[in-house]
């Protein structure tokens, strides 16, 4: 069995979606896939894109990032919306919470950046798509709230994955952001002191669609994103070896 992981899977993007069909039916069958967030806002696509994953793959895991909170238009919150997201999951046997494998668990961790609005930032779609009750707030504290109860020791090696990045230190330099203000969106710096707390040896993020395998401190942190299609401009493979 392998440990492999992806993110920011966009698969409301055809090419996207294509390119995860084209990985082998055979090559995973006994593998293990996290995928970090940001598969799809539409529930049908989120669910084809499991069945099919969990066609290829033995157990599929997942957290959802801020593209499956976006409501648009509809009749309910992006907490609601979470909701119904993590209930799809189970029924599609794909774990968000934390899984024992042959030697070591794997524990989600639900985040959200520290960031909130301000008026530069008014093209960040999250600021139109989602919709959120008042006690939510702040939004991080809130999310970050919710992994207390997986916060523990366990009993054999852990790794863990987000779909937010835990540190700054993570980002690319400033200079090359094409957002100035990407870090307010896409770090919830909290997070990393449950990734220590945990004790894991490496941590699987998304979001903002850059590639990296660092160690920092002792942690190896990984981001493998499939990114959108006009994105991919050097050769790159949708999952990686962990």
């Amino acid at each position: 069995m392998r440990l492999v992981a992806t993110s920011d899977l966009h698969t409301d993007y055809k090419e996207n979606f294509r390119w995860l069909q084209e990985l082998s039916d055979t090559e995973y069958r006994d593998d293990v896939l996290i995928v970090a967030g940001d598969v799809s806002d539409r529930l049908e696509i989120i669910q084809e894109t499991f069945l099919l994953l969990r066609s290829k793959f033995r157990q599929l895991l997942f957290t959802p990032g801020n593209h499956e909170l976006w409501v648009r238009g509809a009749n309910i919150n992006s907490l609601e919306k979470f909701q119904l997201i993590l209930n799809l999951c189970d029924e599609l046997g794909v774990a968000t919470k934390p899984l024992r494998l042959e030697n070591l668990w794997v524990v989600p961790l639900f985040s959200w950046y520290d960031g909130v609005f301000e008026p530069g930032m008014r093209a960040w779609a999250d600021f139109h798509f989602c919709k959120w009750p008042a006690d939510a707030a702040p939004l991080s504290e809130y999310f970050l709230r919710l992994n207390e109860p997986y916060l523990r020791v366990y009993d054999a090696p852990v790794i863990t994955f987000s779909h937010f990045i835990p540190r700054s230190d993570l980002l690319p330099p400033k200079e090359y952001l094409r957002i100035s203000w990407l870090e307010h969106v896409s770090v919830c710096a909290a997070l990393d002191s449950q990734i220590r707390q945990l004790n894991s040896t490496v941590h699987i993020c998304g979001h903002t669609h850059t590639t990296f395998d660092r160690v920092v401190d002792d942690v190896r942190y990984v981001q493998n994103a499939v990114k959108y299609p006009k994105e991919r401009r050097i050769p790159s493979f949708p999952i990686k070896l962990i």
